[in-house]
């Protein structure tokens, strides 16, 4: 909340502060209505961006309350939409523990809500180590052939990541 009233953001936001959850509203609206896309690919960063003062908890309630709000708009569509976490929806943001499958509790606990989008076995690929692979199926139930749906995990490379100093290996090797 800004303590200058000249400086607070108006209804659609300012460049200086994340976007109000109506903006991300009316974008998901024009998309369906206008743009028509067959695919809606979603890379995250859902998280308000004062970092240091999140918790595992508040990543959670942004992702989850995005979904839901991706579902709702896109609801009688047949927008097929593909999902990966940003660095910052894990929490210390840029901070992944790749030492042990399952450990990261933000994915963990908004890992179900994808289950409209990414088959079982993705979700569970997706828990251990917060990435994934899976054929193309479109929304409508059509496999696209020969065709696969890489959801990358930037962490390993985030030189912010500080887990990858305690040990060097391949993640999720």
């Amino acid at each position: 909340m800004a303590t200058d009233p000249s400086k607070a953001a108006g209804v659609w936001g300012s460049y200086n502060c994340d976007i109000p959850h109506n903006v991300l509203v009316s974008m998901l609206d024009f998309v369906r209505d206008e743009v028509k896309p067959d695919m809606f690919i979603w890379t995250g960063d859902n998280s308000a961006h004062n970092v240091w003062s999140n918790s595992n908890d508040e990543v959670v309630a942004y992702v989850v309350n995005i979904t839901e709000t991706i579902k709702e708009r896109f609801d009688g569509s047949q927008i097929t939409v593909i999902p990966i976490q940003g660095n910052h929806d894990t929490w210390p943001v840029n901070v992944q523990d790749f030492s042990k499958p399952y450990s990261n509790i933000p994915i963990n606990a908004f890992k179900d809500s994808w289950a409209d989008w990414l088959e079982p076995e993705t979700l569970e690929m997706f828990a251990k180590w917060g990435y994934y692979s899976q054929d193309l199926k479109l929304k409508d139930g059509t496999v696209v052939p020969k065709t696969k749906i890489i959801g990358i995990n930037g962490q390993p490379c985030n030189d912010m990541n500080w887990y990858l100093f305690e040990e060097r290996y391949d993640p999720g090797e």
